[in-house]
């Protein structure tokens, strides 16, 4: 912004100041209806322009008599204090904008069901990816997937406060490296929303299915995931989420040390081999396991260490997005040993069905196992 620039906008803050009709000011600048709502909206004691200019104009008179230069001082003491409330108007405004995007309703927009391939939606188009594709943004912003770099108009680019949405269908995953280098595998029936590139304080993002992180250290930009049931506080670690609709949500901390919060406001600090359970939005429980059996999905994997086969079938259901129902007999078995996740349903339900004894039926769009 131009001295030129600054002097008009500090001309509109005198103005309203002094109470006079705006109306043709404030309808004919771009900025006069945001500086008009600012100057409306706030506690105008905070934010006195007189005030603060007359109290810069005597702090400065009494340094400049020793200098015997008043007049100048004065003038650029007005001017310096106006442009300081234009700017922080500025500021404050932009600081509110990041704030108040609100995540969780364009996550309810967002259906993985919806799409067949994985989907890569940006401001300006819609993107259908391989499975296991690999985007990638540099710290500028651009987007590659697969090492390709996505053209897009130059203003689309630096276009800092512009959220890009990843829909991951059934059976399938993706990988992404954000703009602060932060890595997330995303798993079967899976959404994530986050900024093309960081912008303020913090560094936060949406997620909702499940997600493994290993999130860029950077102590002055904390990173918070945001959920429907949770947010969560980390600073530099490796974790996974799982939070499908539906079902409860664990968070396993893999390395390092994150600060979660539920929907009560309740708090709990994670370490190492932690597991944290949500449900219905409230902390209930929190151990130490085997971290190997949360996060073995990255690699394409289900190992079984003993679940009982009803557990074992959720998950299932949920990765290959189709129903499976088991008889209560046989969901009580033990299953071990470790599936193939790039097979199809019925080649892992054969892989189970030769440790256990059940029969298989399937009706329409769904799979029984009998006993």
């Amino acid at each position: 912004m131009n001295l030129k620039e600054y002097f008009r906008l500090a001309n509109l803050f005198g103005k309203l100041n002094s109470q006079e009709k705006l109306e043709d000011d404030f309808t004919n600048t771009p900025e006069g209806e945001t500086l008009r709502f600012f100057w409306e909206s706030c506690e105008q004691e905070k934010i006195d322009a007189s005030s603060i200019i007359e109290k810069t104009r005597i702090k400065i008179q009494k340094g400049a008599m020793k200098r015997r230069r008043n007049y100048l001082l004065i003038t650029s003491a007005s001017i310096a204090a106006s442009v300081l409330i234009c700017i922080s108007t500025i500021y404050f405004l932009n600081q509110t904008t990041i704030v108040d995007v609100d995540l969780q309703a364009i996550a309810e927009g967002m259906d993985s069901q919806a799409v067949d391939e994985v989907t890569l939606i940006t401001a300006k188009e819609q993107l259908n990816l391989d499975e296991d594709a690999f985007i990638k943004y540099s710290k500028e912003g651009e987007v590659a997937v697969n090492s390709q770099l996505i053209k897009e108009e130059e203003e689309k680019v630096k276009d800092e406060e512009e959220y890009n949405q990843l829909l991951v269908p059934p059976g399938k995953r993706a990988r992404i490296e954000l703009s602060d280098g932060t890595r997330l595998v995303v798993n079967s029936q899976s959404k994530v929303i986050y900024p093309r590139r960081f912008k303020g304080d913090i560094r936060k993002i949406y997620a909702q299915g499940e997600v493994f992180l290993e999130v860029a250290h950077d102590k002055k930009h904390p990173f918070i995931v945001e959920s429907e049931d949770f947010n969560l506080r980390v600073l530099g670690t490796k974790f996974n989420i799982s939070n499908y609709k539906g079902s409860t949500t664990n968070i396993v901390l893999v390395e390092g040390s994150v600060e979660v919060t539920d929907r009560n406001e309740k708090k709990a600090q994670l370490a190492p081999r932690d597991l944290l359970n949500i449900a219905d939005g409230a902390i209930a429980s929190q151990k130490q396991v085997d971290v190997a059996e949360y996060i073995s999905w990255v690699d394409g994997i289900m190992l079984l260490n003993g679940n009982d086969l009803s557990h074992i079938i959720q998950r299932l259901s949920i990765y290959y997005g189709i129903s499976i129902q088991c008889d209560p007999l046989v969901g009580n078995e033990k299953v071990y040993g470790k599936l193939d996740l790039k097979d199809d349903i019925d080649e892992v339900i054969e892989c189970i069905q030769q440790t256990l004894s059940f029969t298989i039926e399937k009706r329409d769009t769904s799979i029984y196992l009998n006993k």
